[in-house]
């Protein structure tokens, strides 16, 4: 197991130090210059005692990896900022975590106005303080428990909480999970999920444990990833489904190029029969979808390729997160008596494994409300396992709608709705009912030129899902409510729906 990420970054650039680590958007870098230029970051940082926090807000960026391996160098750690927050809310996290510095992309410094610590704007600003410091590694690495990374989770029930990313945490989960791939020198990683992101920033540290080269992206759309793809010859990527559709819907992909690709993850949802038969055609990759949290460092469970065969006899796999990486366990906790659930029953997810956060900044009682006896995180997410030990994922349980008496997980409804040939994406929701205390509703968004009724819809989950869970109205919209991680805000869609009725529940 590696001892740390630093040291991740010094055995790659002692390999091969002329080989490229960072190119696409942005600075172009080798292994060589990103250990000397990180260790000037990591001299410059030395300056501070051992542990404080040091805050990054830009896009995606070369410097973002500087910062990273210069702060794992000098043993204090990273607050890496979702660039999409509003001013008072990047402000409330660097005042939560009691930062001592910050560096941030030359558009985000006007947001940033008045901080009480030193302000440091990506350019000549950034470019003089690493030239007056040595290219000098500290080695005054972070061990064990102590703490490389502070990443605040997206906040979709209030104030975003502070995740431990300790030193022994992330560098089990680059072993565990990138031992699930063919990575290696040759590897090409397109990475268009935010660094913030611990789905970002993990597939990006797995890459560089290899010597492999990352295709940053700034800005990412389906159009200028599908022209990275073939213009730098990518090997692995990953992505979310809805991307994926796009991607595949787009004139240009028919044609393109993507005989080097040979791996794709997804997450965030399952992907749909119909879109799996028509990305495998398109890509010709393996596919992979992952399941994790902030709080789990992004490994918990993968469906492997062998289970993305289109017409897979064991009806029904696709919809599953899949099995426990290895190194890690999952189990389901019923949401009674918080004992292990029989097969088949929903229940809340519970994780334990070398990943698994130690806990919540400066948050003694949200952390002791996260863990159960026995090291047991508890997820939130109301799930299920089969007798072979895959994970059947239901719902947020805060997201779960009571309806005469009966519990229905808006996932569930969701994937039999996205079936629908006519179905980009959708949510659904709880809304009052007279009769039951509440009752599915969908919002949904059509696919670029596709038509269908409300009706033709209810009619279509009438045929693939019991009636109590089905939804009793549909909303057609352009646009479905996100937080700035992309996460789709129900409350938002549900909120009109109980103020008019006067209530918060069923």
């Amino acid at each position: 197991m590696s001892s740390g990420i630093a040291d991740l970054l010094r055995a790659s650039a002692a390999r091969a130090p002329e080989s490229p680590v960072v190119t696409g958007d942005g600075r172009p870098l080798t292994y060589g210059e990103l250990d000397a230029r990180s260790s000037r970051a990591a001299a410059a940082l030395a300056e501070l005692p051992p542990g404080s926090r040091v805050g990054y807000v830009d896009r995606n960026a070369t410097e973002y990896f500087e910062l990273l391996f210069g702060a794992a160098k000098a043993g204090v750690v990273l607050v890496p900022l979702n660039f999409r927050l509003a001013p008072d809310e990047m402000r409330w996290i660097l005042d939560d975590a009691d930062v001592s510095l910050v560096v941030a992309g030359t558009d985000h410094v006007p947001l940033l106005d008045g901080l009480s610590v030193p302000l440091i704007a990506v350019g000549d600003a950034y470019e003089d303080w690493l030239a007056a410091h040595p290219p000098a590694d500290p080695r005054r690495d972070a061990a064990g428990d102590d703490l490389v990374v502070l990443m605040y989770s997206s906040g979709t029930t209030g104030r975003p909480k502070g995740v431990h990313v300790t030193a022994a945490g992330l560098a089990a989960a680059v072993d565990l999970f990138g031992a699930a791939f063919k990575l290696g020198p040759d590897t090409v990683s397109l990475v268009p999920i935010p660094y913030y992101h611990i789905a970002g920033a993990g597939w990006a540290l797995i890459t560089v444990a290899e010597g492999g080269t990352l295709v940053q992206c700034r800005e990412p759309t389906p159009q200028s990833m599908l022209a990275q793809l073939v213009d730098f010859r990518v090997t692995h990527t990953a992505m979310v489904p809805a991307v994926i559709q796009i991607m595949t819907d787009l004139p240009a992909a028919a044609t393109a190029d993507f005989s080097r690709l040979q791996q794709i993850v997804y997450g965030a949802s399952p992907i749909s029969e119909s879109l799996l038969s028509r990305a495998v055609a398109l890509f010709g990759a393996e596919f992979f979808q992952s399941y994790g949290l902030t709080e789990t460092i992004g490994v918990t469970t993968l469906l492997g390729p062998d289970q993305h065969i289109p017409g897979n006899p064991v009806k029904g796999r696709l919809r599953s997160a899949g099995r426990a990486v290895p190194g890690m366990e999952v189990a389901v906790a019923d949401l009674e008596t918080g004992e292990p659930a029989e097969p088949g029953v929903v229940g809340e997810v519970i994780v334990r494994g070398p990943c698994v956060t130690t806990g919540y900044w400066r948050n003694p009682a949200e952390t002791d409300a996260a863990f159960l006896p026995g090291g047991w995180l508890r997820t939130g997410d109301a799930g299920s396992l089969d007798a072979d030990g895959y994970l059947y994922l239901h719902d947020r349980i805060k997201d779960m709608i009571v309806s005469g008496g009966e519990n229905v997980y808006p996932a569930e409804v969701e994937s039999a709705l996205a079936g629908h040939p006519a179905v980009q994406e959708c949510a659904v929701i709880g809304v009052p009912s007279p009769r039951w205390g509440e009752t599915p509703l969908a919002y949904v968004v059509l696919r670029p030129g596709a038509e269908t009724a409300g009706e033709e819809l209810l009619a279509w989950t009438r045929d693939r899902l019991a009636h109590y869970k089905c939804p009793t109205q549909v909303v057609f919209t352009g646009l479905l409510p996100r937080n700035p991680s992309g996460k789709i805000l129900k409350r938002e869609l549900r909120r009109p729906w109980w103020e008019e009725a006067g209530r918060g529940i069923g």
